[in-house]
């Protein structure tokens, strides 16, 4: 069993079908692997319990951190993207001239404990200047209504997170790109119960996947390259690398 959350575009529900660039990508390497794969969704703290309950499961999109790394077989990486510190374009009180000054503004943020010990390690805490929400998106109206300074966000969601808020992306400026050192991208991550035989099949077939061309394909069924016009941008430099995708 896969277990997943709502996570547009990686993996989301639509019409009562569980759907997504990576689900795609996973059910597609599953698929010519000839492996059975099911998929359930469930809010993401208890997706993280099931998948780590064992033994023939899984999680994905999961990024790869230290902490995690020994927890899991890794199956990837699968599609992810450059993140980026976030503020309102009309919040002139809010200057941050390198990403060490982010932590000297509140930031919002969900519960994935990926993103919360990334930021912890650029000084936010919760209680002191880190603000948790429950839903996947749920910074989005209190970032909107300034009631936190910053959010995260990355070049593939990014535009659908600010909806979630009533915003676009001419309503931010990003402020500060977070090394993706601290998440080697996303992934499938399988219990270390399950046979080394089945994570070298799914790794061989995503693979084959991505060397062919049709994983390229699965991504621009969800995706859409950003056109920023450069003239009306603060930072031009700073917004190309924050729309890059991987």
């Amino acid at each position: 069993m896969v277990y997943t959350e709502e996570f547009p575009p990686y993996n989301f529900t639509v019409n009562g079908e569980i759907s997504g660039i990576n689900i795609r990508l996973v059910k597609a390497a599953c698929e010519e692997a000839k492996i059975e794969c099911l998929f359930e969704m469930y809010p993401w703290n208890r997706a993280m319990r099931m998948a780590l309950s064992g033994p023939n499961t899984g999680i994905v999109s999961t990024a790869r951190t230290e902490e995690r790394e020994t927890q899991f077989s890794w199956v990837g990486p699968l599609k992810s993207s450059q993140n980026c510190i976030y503020k309102l374009a009309s919040r002139n009180d809010v200057t941050i001239p390198n990403l060490k000054a982010a932590s000297n503004y509140v930031m919002g943020a969900s519960t994935d404990s990926a993103y919360r010990n990334v930021l912890k390690t650029l000084g936010f805490e919760v209680g002191k200047n880190l603000k948790i929400y429950r839903e996947k998106y749920g910074s989005a109206r209190p970032f909107a209504a300034q009631r936190v300074d910053l959010i995260v966000g990355s070049a593939n969601s990014i535009e659908l997170q600010l909806a979630a808020g009533g915003l676009t992306l001419k309503d931010v400026v990003p402020v500060a790109k977070i090394d993706n050192s601290h998440f080697k991208g996303n992934y499938l991550a399988l219990h270390p119960a399950i046979d080394a035989e089945v994570v070298d099949k799914l790794q061989s077939s995503l693979d084959r996947l991505v060397s062919s061309g049709a994983a390229k394909e699965i991504e621009l069924e969800f995706t859409k390259p950003i056109s920023l016009n450069s003239a009306e941008m603060v930072n031009p430099a700073l917004w190309d690398d924050c729309m890059r995708a991987e």
